[in-house]
């Protein structure tokens, strides 16, 4: 009997240990599950906030360039169109000094105040018009100083463009602005034998010059005029 009691002791005493061990691993695997999960679920939240962050930094940088990228290509528009209107003005210009084509009426048959109407009608300075009524060979001062007028004209402009290219010039390639350079720099050459010319007879060398009136100088400003266009058209 105290045997068979013993035994019933052992085996309940066993059977609860099993009950107690396999409780245990139960609740230890689900509290292990629950420490994992909160773990890995921890890492992930401070991975997406470090990946937020970095995210939201690229954003901010790609904003800064994009602004920076939209106000580059408006500075190159604005003074590529600039820097191309003085050279045209320029290019005028320095040809109209050069081919020299004035039509007036004959002063020197004319009266005293049809000259006076005729010269209160053109752009000369009243000094300038006082001069040309004075003057035995009316015709010949009237076109010296139209001619003057002319040359000094171009030289303003070339000095303008001279101007823009080194101010505003920064803005668009350096293709570009070399070869306004170059333009800007045949003008200013041509100018200059025009200026020489007036003051020393028509006798002397201009290269430049009839270069430029030539198709070879239309041809270099129609390159130019290309270059401008594919640049402001993005073709």
């Amino acid at each position: 009997m105290v045997a068979a009691t013993v035994s019933w002791i052992a085996q309940t005493l066993a059977s609860s240990a099993v009950a107690i061990l396999v409780f245990i691993a139960i609740r230890s695997t689900s509290i292990g599950e629950r420490f994992l999960n909160h773990h890995l679920e921890r890492k992930i939240a401070d991975l997406k906030h470090s990946h937020e962050e970095k995210i939201e930094a690229l954003r901010s940088d790609l904003a800064h360039l994009q602004d920076r990228g939209r106000r580059a290509n408006e500075l190159e528009f604005d003074a590529a169109s600039k820097i191309w209107h003085a050279y045209v003005d320029a290019n005028i210009k320095t040809k109209q000094a050069i081919i020299d084509f004035l039509s007036y009426p004959p002063l020197n048959r004319l009266g005293q105040d049809d000259v006076t109407t005729f010269l209160e009608s053109t752009e000369l300075s009243k000094e300038q018009r006082t001069q040309v009524a004075n003057a035995d060979d009316k015709e010949k001062t009237y076109s010296r100083i139209m001619r003057l007028r002319r040359i000094n004209a171009a030289g303003a402009a070339i000095q303008q463009g001279w101007l823009l290219v080194r101010t505003d010039g920064i803005f668009i390639s350096s293709d570009m602005a070399k070869r306004f350079e170059t333009g800007f720099e045949l003008l200013s050459k041509a100018q200059v034998e025009q200026q020489i010319s007036f003051e020393h007879g028509r006798g002397l060398e201009q290269k430049i010059s009839e270069m430029l009136i030539t198709p070879g100088g239309d041809q270099r400003f129609e390159e130019l005029q290309t270059l401008v266009r594919t640049t402001l058209r993005r073709e």
